[in-house]
């Protein structure tokens, strides 16, 4: 009997769907992973929205069009139902009767949360405790787990939602670092074929100054053996003309002081011309480059500051009035009408702009901000001391690095770098819909890149930030979707 009750449960267990823990009704498979659902209870889990589904069971990514109705399932589910109601009347004759007075099991006792019978009811067990009929407190009990499993079920789906943002979160940074990775190998590679081709061309400058200085030194040197030799000469039939007696030395000495009178003047060896020597000093100077520049590269990667990630909240004391703040102070939005808001020297009277509440004097941040579609914005930092009052244009031509603000933007559906005279046009192979602010202190540098895809858009470099603090900057005109910071 125990033996034909485990086969009995594992039926049950075979033919129960994981999501309402009940029998299968109109049981379908999911044809990726193979697992079994009640359609009705796979639509509420997926709920209206078209994202992309997946199996509650193994989380497989599944096509919500793919299910497949199992009809021996089905069939499985209601012989094990069947067999279930059979097994709980032969029960009812044993169980559903008190043991102790062998009376119908009618009522419930919530004191102590057991059914218990008629007699049960009137002995001092029970005489002050809380008595209801059993098919109230079935009922009763029933929606208490019914409100229960709602919770659970939204709780599972809080920790579904999350683990979802976290799996999305992650393959948007591993895509950036992917593309941080290759990067830096095309930029090392660049740098490897610069370098070695600047090797190259210093290496060929000295083998051809070395080349020449061999080449002079042996012409001089050949120049000075044949002068030698015939100064030897000279020397010997001098030598010999000076033994001899006198009638013989002076027979012929005409000749012999010619021979004297004729030799070459001895010249002082040509010295190395001095654009030789300039070609090696040059050399030298390249290397000493090459060696601070190595040095200063060496500084730059061992001791740079780390970037971090600024909190960024907006401040509501220089909010133009024509904004509106969300309650967490991270998104702006036009307003339908101008709030009335203290006149104070902090707040933007003139333009429709707002800085952030943190202010950076040192070190490398970035920060993030979504757009959407939506243009006339633009975004970026400022000097603590930029203009806040007086009248603005339409245009961004105000806002430049000569009035304190490096900012990108989007005006009349052209990205642009807000420059001056004139703004820099953004060539973007697609439009971003988060853009990363990066701001690097010390560097003098203040970049704009696609938050999603990692690409650059635009960098001011070599700006003086003449030891101010700097704030987040953004601007939104009246026709823009509402800008939202990460």
């Amino acid at each position: 009997m125990a033996a034909a009750g485990g086969h009995i449960q594992r039926l049950r267990d075979e033919a129960t769907c994981s999501i309402c823990l009940d029998y299968f009704k109109d049981p379908v498979t999911i044809p990726e992973c193979g697992h079994n659902f009640c359609r009705s209870c796979l639509v509420l889990f997926w709920g209206e929205s078209e994202a992309e589904a997946f199996c509650p069971h193994c989380r497989e990514r599944v096509q919500r069009r793919s299910l497949v109705s199992n009809r021996q399932l089905a069939n499985v589910a209601e012989i094990a139902q069947n067999l279930s109601l059979q097994e709980g009347k032969e029960e009812g004759g044993k169980g559903g009767v008190c043991e102790k007075h062998q009376e119908p099991l009618k009522l419930f006792c919530k004191e102590d949360e057991a059914p218990i019978c008629l007699v049960c009811d009137r002995s001092k067990e029970h005489k002050h405790h809380e008595v209801i009929p059993l098919k109230e407190a079935f009922e009763e009990y029933k929606a208490e787990i019914c409100r229960r499993l709602e919770i659970l079920r939204k709780e599972r789906e809080e920790i579904l939602a999350h683990q979802a943002a976290l799996d999305k979160e992650s393959k948007d940074l591993l895509k950036l670092t992917e593309m941080e990775r290759l990067k830096t190998v095309e930029k090392f590679r660049e740098l490897r074929q610069f370098l070695e081709e600047q090797e190259k061309r210093l290496l060929t400058n000295v083998e051809e100054v070395e080349k020449e200085i061999a080449g002079r030194r042996d012409e001089q040197l050949a120049k000075l053996s044949r002068k030698l030799s015939s100064l030897e000469r000279i020397i010997q039939e001098m030598e010999e003309k000076r033994q001899q007696p006198a009638s013989e030395l002076l027979q012929d000495v005409r000749r012999t002081l010619q021979r004297y009178e004729e030799r070459e003047s001895p010249e002082k060896p040509l010295a190395f011309p001095p654009e030789l020597r300039n070609r090696i000093l040059e050399s030298c100077d390249l290397n000493h480059l090459v060696e601070d520049a190595m040095k200063q590269f060496k500084d730059a990667l061992l001791y740079r500051k780390p970037i971090q990630k600024a909190n960024v909240t907006l401040d509501p004391d220089t909010v133009h009035p024509e904004l509106i703040l969300s309650e967490d102070q991270k998104s702006l939005r036009w307003g339908e009408k101008p709030q009335a808001l203290p006149d104070n020297p902090e707040r933007f009277s003139g333009w429709p702009c707002v800085l952030g509440r943190e202010g950076f004097t040192a070190g490398r941040h970035f920060w993030e901000v979504t757009v959407e579609s939506g243009e006339g914005w633009a975004l970026g930092v400022a000097k603590k001391s930029v203009e806040r009052k007086g009248s603005f244009s339409l245009s961004f031509v105000d806002f430049c690095p000569e009035r304190g603000i490096w900012a990108v933007g989007k005006w009349e559906s052209e990205y642009c770098a807000c420059t001056f005279p004139d703004d820099s046009p953004l060539s973007l192979s697609e439009e971003p819909r988060r853009i990363r602010v990066t701001l690097d202190y010390e560097g003098g540098r203040v970049s704009f890149s696609d938050a999603d895809s990692g690409a650059e858009l635009y960098t001011f470099s070599g700006a003086s930030f003449s030891g101010e603090t700097l704030l987040p900057f953004f601007r939104l005109d009246d026709f823009a979707t509402p800008l939202i910071i990460s």
